[in-house]
């Protein structure tokens, strides 16, 4: 082969070459601007994996709240019992609008984490490439931003953020507001005396993890408070935390957490198994959770009552 040949064939292979670069280029600086033009327009995508199991009675408000907010979709994790209620019984209007798609998780109890963990795993996995933002909260839990008529997109869309690759939002725990049974409204008009005499529970928190992401490594943990990136993770003003337990931060946001709700609704919750805790266990921690309800709530003879009625126990 003539020299004059290798160099004509090596010219052709180098300017092959800057012409993919440059094509690589281009296009990543075109995403680039279309998720620039995208944030601008606060158009991010954000969505809930949620796992409910009985909870047909609050599953409407929630929707309500999160819509309001902005959300774009609720992945709904059904886990009630093969024979128990059916959530699209009560939601059907959502699920046509497709603003909640339901995944079948009914009689699923998982290992010793529970189903939660599972579900969440799922959710993540198989939608953070299509959502910019991925939100973890319970039925029981209404996020609340600061100001009250911010979207989520706004809220996600601020600089504060721009480093982070989750963000961890405290509790704020509210009691019983003194009711015994359950009342068709929504939470946060039902109950709104917050706990302030345990603070620690409002060092909880729950986490929106950034979606869209080529490369993620998520936290594997049995506690849905745990799950999280394993780095650039911010409190709600946008500052790096890695601790498990972080000093309320309410300034931008907060979780509002309807834990025990009223006595009643509190027993039948420990009574349908929980999340992470089955009914075998339960009948090992009835005193234990006995004495957690009224952590939060003011003891009264009539509330001990209940308790001891529902489980067939003698607490004072």
């Amino acid at each position: 082969m003539k020299l004059f040949d290798k160099h004509k064939i090596l010219l052709n292979i180098s300017l092959f070459i800057i012409f993919i670069y440059i094509h690589i280029f281009t296009k990543n600086n075109h995403l680039l601007k279309i998720k620039e033009n995208r944030n601008m327009n606060n158009d991010l995508k954000v969505c809930i994996c949620l796992l409910c199991k009985e909870e047909n009675q609050y599953i409407q408000y929630f929707l309500n709240i999160y819509k309001n907010l902005g959300f774009n979709h609720i992945f709904l994790y059904d886990n009630n019992d093969i024979n128990g209620e059916h959530i699209e019984d009560v939601i059907s209007k959502e699920i046509k609008q497709n603003f909640v798609t339901i995944i079948n998780y009914r009689g699923f109890r998982g290992n010793f984490g529970g189903p939660q963990m599972p579900a969440y795993y799922d959710c993540f996995e198989k939608n953070h490439l299509f959502y910019d933002w991925v939100a973890f909260f319970d039925t029981d839990e209404y996020l609340t931003l600061n100001p009250n008529n911010l979207k989520i997109q706004q809220f996600l869309n601020n600089p504060r953020y721009s480093n982070c690759e989750s963000i961890k939002i405290n509790w704020k725990v509210f009691s019983d507001n003194g009711q015994l049974a359950f009342e068709d409204r929504p939470l946060n008009e039902r109950f709104t005396e917050e706990v302030n005499k345990y603070n620690k529970i409002n060092e909880v928190f729950k986490v929106i993890l950034r979606g869209n992401l080529s490369k993620y490594s998520l936290r594997k943990s049995f506690n849905s408070h745990d799950i999280f990136l394993s780095n650039k993770s911010c409190d709600s003003n946008g500052k790096i935390r890695y601790e498990f337990h972080i000093k309320p931060e309410y300034k931008y946001a907060k979780l509002n957490h309807y834990y025990t709700k009223s006595i009643k609704e509190y027993c039948k919750k420990l009574k349908r198994g929980r999340a992470f805790l089955n009914k075998t266990l339960l009948s090992n921690l009835k005193h234990h959770y006995f004495l957690y309800f009224f952590l939060f709530n003011k003891k009264t003879n009539e509330k001990v009552a209940i308790f001891n009625n529902e489980f067939n126990t003698t607490f004072k």
